[in-house]
């Protein structure tokens, strides 16, 4: 066993209990990784060990490679889930192409796996990547990604739907996602309430008017972890949409933000802001069987996670 070491990123090999639930390989256990870690625990009383997966040494990942699939269960059904990558919006076309490069080698391991097991792939992309700068997106609204990072995650999602052999593939394309997290580079929610509590200024890379629509990271897990131990009886590739179908402005973050911690914000707006486009989706582009919490209930929730220390 190949276990986690400082500077290395992180899969996670999960066994849900039961002669008929599959054996999950989950790679990365950042924001939403680490959710769908967490509902498989906690819902589905999964139980796991950590491997390490380095992304950027390739002879070193291969043998790492070896490792996980020589610690699964013969002939157990098996469910990849790509949650993981370095990439931001801020990312060039480098840095994607060797994102894809990571995520291809992965589809090649289910197609090896699926020789001897039924094999589902389930992707993480990005619904801001996507459609950034267009608003009331519907189901039928094609992709128009306008930077490197989106042009990344949709050739992620091409290499997908090319993958032959495969069982269940599955694309999920949260909006702008916000939660606890133990990486590094957090999103506006928990900027602002840390911040917030520690009496720091949160830098903001948008304007007070940018429209986001903001899913909680917890909803993401839950769901995709429902998916996961609960598949449904469909062959082809399904892409989903997830977020609120109600865009906020970034003055109502903070308003919100300001109301449920109880401090002064000190706020510092980029005067050459990056990320100010506007996006949006229709509640009728979203899955019949996900459901969102409310802005201010899943703020709530971070800041008393926040003030707790388990955020």
């Amino acid at each position: 066993m190949v276990r986690n070491r400082p500077g290395f990123a992180a899969m996670k090999l999960l066994q849900i209990e039961g002669d008929d639930k599959p054996v999950i390989l989950l790679f990365g256990l950042g924001l939403i990784g680490g959710a769908v870690d967490r509902a498989l625990r906690l819902r589905f009383g999964a139980r796991g060990v950590e491997f390490s997966y380095d992304w950027h040494d390739a002879p070193l990942r291969r043998a790492q490679a070896d490792a996980i699939a020589a610690a699964l269960p013969p002939r157990m059904p098996a469910v990849l889930v790509w949650a993981g990558g370095q990439s931001g919006f801020g990312s060039d076309p480098a840095q994607m192409r060797q994102e894809t490069a990571l995520v291809e080698e992965l589809i090649r391991m289910a197609q090896a796996l699926r020789r001897d097991r039924p094999v589902d792939f389930h992707m993480i992309s990005s619904a801001g990547g996507l459609f950034e700068s267009q608003t009331h997106c519907s189901s039928a609204t094609p992709p128009r990604p306008l930077r490197a990072y989106g042009a990344g995650k949709l050739a992620q999602e091409q290499a997908l739907a090319r993958a032959q052999g495969l069982d269940r593939r599955h694309v999920y394309r949260p909006s702008s996602v916000y939660g606890a997290t133990r990486s590094k580079r957090v999103g506006l929610v928990a900027a602002l309430v840390a911040n917030g509590l520690a009496g720091r200024t949160t830098r903001i890379f948008g304007n007070p008017n940018t429209l986001r629509d903001y899913v909680l990271a917890d909803d993401v897990g839950h769901y995709i972890a429902r998916r996961i131990a609960a598949p449904e009886d469909r062959a082809e590739m399904q892409v989903l949409l997830l977020a609120r179908g109600r865009p906020a402005s970034v003055f109502e973050v903070i308003e919100r933000v300001r109301e449920r911690v109880e401090r002064p914000l000190l706020l510092q707006f980029d005067p050459h802001p990056s990320n100010m486009q506007d996006m949006s989706f229709l509640p009728s582009a979203l899955p019949a069987d996900w459901q969102a919490t409310s802005l201010v209930a899943g703020i709530s929730r971070i800041a008393t996670m926040a003030r707790s220390g388990l955020a």
